[in-house]
């Protein structure tokens, strides 16, 4: 064979090699300079391609890829969470709630009369309540509401009311001049059941009124108070 000629099977000239190589480390070096390198994408048909880019350039991804930023994107990718099944929630959150219905008062003033006597020594002894004078035959009223337990005519409470209360409390109104309810009777708060008078032992037209728990009376004013009732 003569010594010009090159055998088929001699390997590649590694002139060839440099040529290839050469472009790519010239094009890293430009990327580099210009601030980064962005990805491109590809397909089934073109493979993954570095290019130079700034530094600001975001990296594009392959196409095949789906990036999820939050649980709201997956619901939407799988369908569980789509704009018509929101709606409904959307449009209860938007009704208006109704106007809250008047409060009935629960308890109320006892009598119209002013403060007179109170729970107190008085005379030797203890006034076991309070006294509102006021005009005779002034309304009595249920301070809450009760069941009727005494009506009827007590010696030095002269005519009496006696109301008993749900929490076991139980209410005197005495020296009345009209009794309006009867034993056994359910009164409501505010409901007159007597007038004023000044029955049995008294010095003029008032209502006598006592607060008693477990039958030992306690000051009225403020278990009043207690109860938004100011005396």
């Amino acid at each position: 064979m003569p010594p010009s000629r090159t055998p088929r099977h001699a390997a590649p000239a590694p002139s060839r090699r440099r040529t290839t190589v050469l472009p790519a480390v010239l094009l890293l070096s430009v990327g580099l300079a210009l601030g980064g390198l962005a990805v491109l994408p590809h397909t089934s048909h073109s493979p993954i391609a570095l290019t130079a880019a700034a530094a600001s350039s975001p990296v594009v991804i392959p196409e095949q890829q789906t990036i999820v930023s939050n649980r709201r994107d997956l619901s939407l990718l799988d369908g569980a969470d789509t704009l018509a099944s929101r709606a409904p929630a959307r449009a209860s959150r938007s009704r208006r709630v109704p106007p809250v219905a008047k409060h009935v008062p629960e308890y109320v003033r006892p009598g119209v009369g002013i403060l007179t006597s109170g729970f107190k020594w008085r005379w030797g002894r203890m006034h076991t309540g309070i006294d509102l004078a006021g005009p005779y035959g002034s309304p009595i009223r249920a301070v809450t509401n009760a069941v009727v337990i005494e009506a009827d005519r007590e010696s030095g409470y002269g005519n009496i009311i006696k109301l008993q209360h749900a929490d076991g409390v139980v209410t005197y109104y005495a020296h009345l001049s009209k009794i309006l309810v009867q034993v056994g009777e359910h009164v409501t708060a505010g409901q007159q059941i007597a007038n004023e008078g000044d029955t049995g032992h008294s010095t003029g037209p008032h209502l006598h009124f006592e607060v008693r728990i477990n039958d030992v009376p306690i000051n009225p004013i403020p278990w009043l108070r207690q109860h938004g009732i100011y005396i």
